[in-house]
This record gives structure tokens, C-alpha cells and sequence, in this order.
């Protein structure tokens, strides 16, 4: 039937065994609940292999028609409107058994009136950042459908307990206020990006308990492990992952310093406040341009700045601001050295720097900020070694943030871990070509790179 086929491609239908008539196939619009449905009606027959209970095989008419039973399913939006099936399946009844039995369909599952078709669209939809809530508008059904579909979608994509990369990350984000805390551990693959799993408590019993789940052989082959310098993932390593190296995460390292550059502005800052109030303003308005990279700052540029007379360049303002003092001078060049050398992987330089800073008596602050940099100096010189980071682990944080608002914050840490898995795993992810593991390897690429163009 010409009209049948075409109706079931109008609603993207893939059974052929659901057959519309030209006569009754459209009914006029439904009222239920205040909502107008447009209401299609069809009827699912067709002829049975075997018996769905005894499995007996339908020959000789030993399965016959037995009546017919009307199911109403949800199709979703057409035309912007919601639509309704009312599906007449066949019964069955086996004469070898004695028992009857449905029709079945691809459309929908048993004993269910949401289509599968719409599930598969909440799926897709719960990986993008809007509210469950939007989700259940869209496609014309209730909030609590959405969180049952997240919570059968999250199970699908849970980790393997056989499986663990070579190279892992770590990281903690604000999750919900039940979790011990508030603060949730996330671990990811620091090679390909892709997270691994979500544990609702970062405390280190809780994850040390959780990593020895894993086979103790898959634990041995973990090579490197990067992060912060949050020091009770210290033990977690060093108990879970006996052959793995840290890395501490190179971003963290620069802003350690940052701040204490930063807070010894503000101190210079305040020492001027009365007697140089037009030095106070600039060391106060001009704070991004002391914690730039001193490579980065522009030498060529001349402009206009109305906190100077004539015109000046980024360089020329930045001389100015660390003439004001003489240590805040000294340290500034002493950091940019320290991020110099962190940047391009010379680690024997790096140590030289942390050496070259007990020459000068400075703030109880900033010497702090030193000796946490030798504490972890073994972790620093595997900074220095590989090109790992935690750069796109700090991205999917403020995925996970801006999840967070969009549904007005999480109650349920479970609703809240399957949709970043969902958010993360079902989308379609852009192909990338490896990044060179150590420095020297990317060094190695790099002259190759410039000898072809010679």
C-alpha cells in the first residue's frame, strides 16, 4: 500500500508491519490533560514464526488471530504539535500451549507507550547543556521520564573495571551538597581526553578503596599520573599505582607563582596608597600586565594610556611599575625566569632559578611558594619531561559548571554523574593527531617540520 509506506516514512516508522488505513488513519485532535495531540491510528499484524511462550513452531494453523487490543504511543512533535498512535496489535492464540500472546513491534518496547524513537532523542538531547526540564517540553513528556531515560542511558555507558590507560589525570570539581564535602573526584585518559569515571567522594580512603577494585596488573602498567598539588592524591598513587610517575600540572605551577607575585603587588600597593596615590592606581588597574609573561609583553607598540603621559608601550609601563620597588623588580625577572624554563622543558635551569632565590633575603609569602616548588621537584622534572597536562580537564570542569546552571544545581549525584557521562561520551568527538609525548619529541618533530621547509 503506496499511502501506508509513505505515512510511515512521514513519522520516520521502520516496522512494515504496521499498516495504515486511507480510511481512519487520521483522527481529528485530542484534548488530554490540556494538550492537543494529533492522533494517527494503524493496526500491527502479521504472521508469527513460533509461539512466544512454548516456542512451537506456526504450521498447520497452529497459531491463530485472536482479537485485537489498542495501545496508545507517544510519537513526539509534528508539526510542532504532539502526536499520538493508536495502535490496534493483533493477539495470537496457540493451539499447542493453550496460551495467547502480542504482537511485538520495533516501535516501542513491551509494556511501555513511550516510543523508542523518543528515547533515543532524549538520549542525544541530555548531552547537550539545557535543563531536563526544556528536554520534557521539547518532546512532549513528563520531567520524570527525562530522569528515568538519564539514569537507563548512564548505566549503558558505564566504565569497565578491565580496562585503564597508561597515562590518567586528576582533578576535583564542586559537585552537590550531599557529597562529602561538596567536592567530587574526576579522572580522565591524559592522552585521548576522555573521561574515565566519576567518584562522589575525592577523600583519600574513599579513593583508595575505589582504585583497588581495579585487577592489581592493570594497576602496574599506569605510567604516569598528572595533577595538582593537592598532596592527599600523594598517597593514592603511591597505594594504587606503584610503577606510575606524577606529573604536576604545569598550569598550576605558573599560577602558584602568579599568586604570589600577585600578592606582593598588592602589598607594594597598599605602601603606597597615601604618599603616591597615581602609583597606586597604576600598580592597581594594571595587575594583568605584572602576572603576563614577560615574553609576551609588546616592546613595538606605541598608544596612548591615560594613567601615563605620551605615548607608551606594554614594555614601558611594566618598567615603570617594577621600578617602584627594588625586590619587586628582582622576583618579577626571578618568576619569568622559573616560567621560562618550566615552558620549554629545562628543568636543570629550572632548579638553578630555585637555587638563585636563596641569594636574596624576600617575603615570608614568597619563600613559601619556593619551597613548595622543591618539595615537588621530582614531580616538576616529569613536568619538564612530558608534554601531559590537565589543560582539558580544567575544559570539562566548566562544562560540568555550566551543566550545573543550566538545571539550577543537582540534588541526586548519581542524575548529576550519568549526565556528564552522557554529556561527554554520546557526542561526536573530532579526530585528533597525537601529541608528542615528552619534549623531546616534540622538539624532534619541530626541526623535522623546519627542514622540510628549507
Amino acid at each position: 500500500m503506496t499511502y501506508s509506506h509513505i505515512i510511515r516514512n512521514s513519522l520516520n516508522i521502520k516496522d512494515e508491519n504496521i499498516i495504515f488505513d486511507i480510511n481512519d488513519y487520521l483522527c481529528p485532535e485530542e484534548t488530554i490533560k490540556d494538550t492537543n495531540y494529533i492522533v494517527y491510528q494503524g493496526t500491527l499484524t502479521y504472521k508469527p514464526k513460533a509461539c512466544h511462550h512454548c516456542g512451537a513452531v506456526n504450521q498447520d494453523y497452529s497459531i491463530t488471530k485472536h482479537g485485537t487490543k489498542i495501545s496508545t504511543i507517544k510519537l513526539g512533535n509534528i508539526l510542532f504539535k504532539p502526536a499520538l498512535l493508536r495502535l490496534r496489535k493483533q493477539r495470537y492464540m496457540c493451539h499447542e500451549c493453550g496460551r495467547t500472546f502480542m504482537a511485538k513491534t520495533s516501535l516501542v518496547n513491551k509494556y511501555c507507550f513511550i516510543s523508542n524513537p523518543i528515547k533515543n532523542v532524549v538520549s542525544y538531547e541530555l548531552s547537550e547543556t539545557q535543563s531536563m526540564k526544556t528536554i520534557a517540553k521539547r518532546v512532549s513528556v513528563s520531567s520524570s521520564t527525562v530522569i528515568r531515560l538519564l539514569e537507563s542511558t548512564g548505566e549503558t555507558l558505564e566504565p569497565s573495571r578491565f580496562e585503564l590507560p597508561e597515562h590518567l589525570s586528576f582533578d576535583e570539581f564542586k559537585s552537590v551538597k550531599e557529597a562529602a564535602g561538596s567536592m567530587s573526584f574526576i579522572f580522565t585518559n591524559s592522552q585521548t581526553h576522555d573521561i574515565i569515571d566519576i567518584v562522589e567522594n575525592r577523600q583519600q580512603k574513599e579513593l583508595i578503596a575505589y582504585f583497588q577494585r581495579y585487577p592489581y596488573d592493570l594497576r602496574k602498567k599506569v605510567k604516569t599520573v598528572t595533577l595538582d598539588m593537592y598532596s592527599p592524591y600523594l598517597k593514592v598513587i603511591h597505594d594504587c599505582f606503584p610503577n606510575a610517575e606524577l606529573i604536576i600540572d604545569r598550569f598550576h605551577i605558573v599560577q602558584h607563582m602568579n599568586r604570589a607575585l600577585n600578592r606582593l603587588r598588592i602589598e607594594i600597593m597598599k605602601t603606597v596608597k597615601y604618599t603616591r596615590p597615581r602609583d597606586y592606581s597604576k600598580l592597581k588597574k594594571q595587575w594583568k600586565i605584572i602576572l603576563k609573561n614577560v615574553w609576551s609583553v609588546d616592546f613595538e607598540h606605541y598608544f596612548t594610556h591615560r594613567l601615563y603621559d605620551g605615548q607608551v608601550t606594554e614594555k614601558m609601563m611594566v618598567n615603570y611599575l617594577l621600578s617602584i620597588d627594588d625586590q619587586f623588580q628582582w622576583i618579577y625577572d626571578l618568576i619569568n625566569d622559573l616560567k621560562w624554563h618550566l615552558s620549554t622543558g629545562n628543568y636543570e635551569e629550572f632548579v638553578n632559578q630555585l637555587e638563585r632565590s636563596k641569594e636574596r633575603s624576600i617575603k615570608r609569602y614568597v619563600r613559601t611558594t619556593f619551597q613548595t616548588l622543591e618539595k615537588y621537584l621530582d614531580s616538576i622534572e616529569n613536568s619538564c619531561t612530558y608534554t601531559l597536562s590537565n589543560g582539558h580537564l580544567e575544559g570539562i570542569n566548566n562544562k560540568i559548571k555550566t551543566l550545573k546552571r543550566s538545571g539550577y544545581g543537582y540534588h541526586n549525584f548519581r542524575h548529576l554523574r550519568a549526565r556528564i557521562l552522557i554529556s561527554f561520551k554520546l557526542t561526536e568527538k573530532t579526530e585528533k593527531s597525537n601529541r608528542p609525548l615528552t619534549f623531546e619529541e616534540e622538539k624532534e618533530i619541530e626541526k623535522q617540520r623546519n627542514l622540510k621547509v628549507v
